[in-house]
């Protein structure tokens, strides 16, 4: 009976290994892609807006199939960077995702779970196909923390 176990033990721990070795490979391929991204035409023309938007406090910051918007919260603006207007092709839905993971590398503090959630969102085109976009958006605690900072003239009372 003990060997049964123990059999039970050993295939659990290889399919956890095996599990294991699989994220690793995703997470090898995934950087590599953003890597790729980083290299490209269409993310050298991109990163000099995102350099400007580091400056600011940044609510939101989303890559669909026509652009890259980032919504500010202070100053309250939008900024759109589109890729056909840029001369640029749209990217793919794996290079949206690169190109999501490298601008949440590049903006601080997008990829602190803290702040930002990071999402992809799916949803049907008007010719039926399926497409993903994905975004970054900040968290209620952390706008309602910034909009009530000690000191501001603009705080929002109860927000």
């Amino acid at each position: 009976m003990a060997w049964l176990w123990l059999t039970a033990a050993l295939l659990a721990l290889a399919f956890c290994l095996l599990g294991l070795a699989a994220l690793r490979a995703r997470r090898q391929r995934e950087t590599a892609q953003v890597h790729r991204m980083r290299a490209t035409n269409l993310y050298a023309h991109l990163y000099p807006v995102l350099t400007e938007l580091s400056a600011f406090t940044v609510e939101q910051v989303a890559v669909t199939e026509e652009e890259v918007c980032a919504r500010l919260l202070r100053p309250t603006r939008e900024v759109h960077f589109h890729y056909k207007e840029q001369g640029f092709d749209p990217p793919d839905e794996k290079a949206r995702l690169a190109l999501a993971q490298a601008i949440g590398s590049d903006l601080p503090g997008l990829m602190d779970p803290e702040r930002y959630v990071f999402t992809g969102h799916r949803h049907r085109l008007r010719n039926g196909e399926r497409s993903t976009w994905y975004d970054y958006l900040l968290t209620n605690e952390e706008k309602e923390r910034l909009l009530n900072e000690p000191g501001r003239r603009d705080r929002v009372p109860g927000l």
